[in-house]
């Protein structure tokens, strides 16, 4: 079971420490039947009517022992289990960390988003049922033991019929399992339908057609989940009342069958029957877990799957921490590079079959240490590659990048990431800034006024006091916390695109030659052909192919 191999990743300690203290709950639940039918027989026999207070006293220590381990079977188990959830949830992150990022732009955010949270709140809430399941289990067998110490009869029979049901049982439990699985991708569609209708809102008002298919699609989803939950319903309760009247068939054949064929037993059937009333509520204790634990057992399964996906795709290079490029007294960037090359750097996006596939390269390009480059071309030329290619967040096919003359191979990828700071087209504005340490908080303010946002936005333990603003505005927000990264090399894509067009002259007339003085690196990518010669070169791409172009340094609007 999925929730078992969940249990022995943190160790086999877990695994004996559930059976141990299963073990003694249980037998401390069957030492309780055994002193109750004595109990009751000694009462028949001898007539008397006051309590015999030893075995009494016996069944109230077995009664507290079974509460005792009982309650510690659960604490036990919910802390182990808990312990394992994270252990796997860390896993996952630490997996999506370092994935490849070009595989993992192509594996889809919703399957990891529902795995790391949904799946763990899923298996946190309905685990300790299998706790109550391996007691259950446990408690069966040694009541199970009893009769045969009473009745071998009635023993066997009533093992025959229990293998029985527990096999119909078991093939009842797949077919709902099927059906869960049936009903589950109905609800991912329906998730990404709800996603289209609202993220694409204004497009089907636009559209009545596109409205009106999307409505066709929700229906028919939405009837389909109706039926999916109702035969599920039906087959759950169908398996509910297959182990109800197996319950009901065992006292049957223990009244009516075992007298047959052991005329002996029938001074014993009392025994037999007060052990078989016993079974009642690990059976149905039983019938409850497996019924809960399914989603539990499908939930670890998916995240088992998913942390094996997930180290498929993982990016081959170090995982230890870079070292943060360190700044002077005087604000500038620390420069610990001369230059970084392309030679002869190719890259190609996958194709289908028969079409050929679009390829970046060969490029062959020195960013000298100091200097403002512009990259420049149209849509899908293949400015972004070459931005994702430059910090290796995608790697090449052929050719090599270089620092200083060194190849950045895998285990160099963090150090040469650790040169660059980045506001991406794609960029993601964090509630915090992570891993600058303790930022300067008169320093972030001096940033926040020039890029103009003193007066929105103020910065306080770490973060930006809001960030719900317009998208011109969180770039600029974006561009102060590349800043205060104090990396040596600025890149930034489309970062002007956004921006009104007096903040726009101020970034390339102001911000990007002071950022300059200060002995910053600085790679944009952009359109504002009326800027291009605010930068000391120009890399233009035009259907994968780079060719450097002259800047004009001449008049400036």
């Amino acid at each position: 079971m999925n929730l078992l191999r969940l249990l022995q990743s943190i160790g086999d300690k877990p695994l004996r420490k559930l059976i141990a203290f299963a073990s003694a709950s249980a037998l401390s639940t069957t030492l309780v039947l055994a002193v109750v039918t004595m109990a009751a027989q000694k009462i028949d026999k001898t007539k008397e009517e006051f309590v015999d207070l030893p075995v009494a006293a016996l069944f109230l220590l077995c009664l507290l022992v079974y509460v005792i381990y009982e309650s510690r079977l659960v604490e036990q188990f919910a802390a182990d289990i808990e312990e394992a959830i994270d252990q796997l949830r860390m896993k996952l992150i630490n997996r999506v960390r370092h994935a490849d990022l070009w595989q993992l732009e192509h594996f889809g955010q919703s399957r990891l988003f529902g795995n790391i949270t949904q799946s763990c709140k899923i298996i946190s809430s309905n685990s300790q049922y299998l706790a109550l399941a391996t007691r259950s289990v446990i408690q069966i067998a040694l009541i199970l033991i009893y009769i045969a110490l009473v009745s071998m009869v009635s023993f066997l029979l009533l093992t025959l019929l229990l293998a029985a049901a527990a096999t119909t049982y078991y093939r009842l439990g797949l077919s709902l399992e099927k059906c869960q699985e049936e009903l589950s991708l109905d609800e991912a569609k329906l998730f990404e339908c709800v996603s289209d209708l609202l993220d694409g809102f204004k497009e089907q008002r636009l559209c009545s057609k596109r409205s009106n298919a999307l409505g066709d699609e929700f229906n028919e989803l939405s009837s389909r989940m109706v039926e999916a939950r109702s035969e599920l319903h039906r087959q759950s309760w169908a398996q509910f009342v297959f182990g109800e009247s197996m319950f009901n068939l065992m006292l049957g054949l223990v009244v009516f069958v075992v007298p047959i064929y052991s005329p002996s037993d029938r001074t014993e059937l009392v025994k037999i029957s007060a052990a078989v009333l016993f079974m009642v509520p690990p059976i149905f204790g039983l019938m409850q877990s497996l019924s809960v634990l399914r989603a539990a057992k499908a939930a670890a399964g998916h995240m088992m799957g998913l942390d094996t996906e997930l180290a498929n795709i993982a990016e081959q290079s170090s995982e230890e921490p870079a070292k943060p490029a360190a700044s002077n007294g005087n604000n500038n960037f620390n420069v610990n590079f001369s230059e970084i090359r392309m030679a002869d750097l190719v890259f190609a996006y996958p194709a289908p079959g028969g079409e050929i596939p679009f390829t970046l390269g060969p490029l062959n390009v020195r960013i000298l240490r100091g200097e403002v480059i512009f990259i420049t071309g149209g849509n899908g030329s293949g400015k972004s590659s070459f931005i994702k290619l430059l910090t290796s967040l995608y790697h090449p096919e052929r050719g090599r990048l270089l620092k200083d003359n060194t190849v950045v191979s895998a285990p160099r990828f963090a150090e040469h990431r650790a040169l660059m700071a980045s506001v991406f087209s794609d960029f993601h504005l964090f509630t915090r800034l992570y891993g600058i340490g303790e930022v300067d908080s008169m320093a972030a303010e001096e940033l926040l006024r020039w890029v103009e946002m003193d007066h929105i936005v103020g910065f306080k333990e770490n973060r930006f006091t809001r960030t719900e603003l317009s998208t011109g505005q969180r770039k600029r927000l974006a561009l102060v916390a590349a800043l205060l990264e104090k990396k040596p090399i600025l890149i930034l894509d489309e970062w002007a695109a956004d921006q009104d067009a007096f903040f726009r002259k101020k970034f390339y007339r102001e911000i990007i030659p002071e950022l300059k003085r200060r002995g910053m690196t600085i790679i944009a990518v952009t359109h504002d052909d009326r800027y291009f010669d605010a930068a000391d070169r120009r890399l233009h791409l035009e259907e994968g192919q780079l060719r450097e172009l002259q800047t004009s340094k001449e008049e400036r609007p």
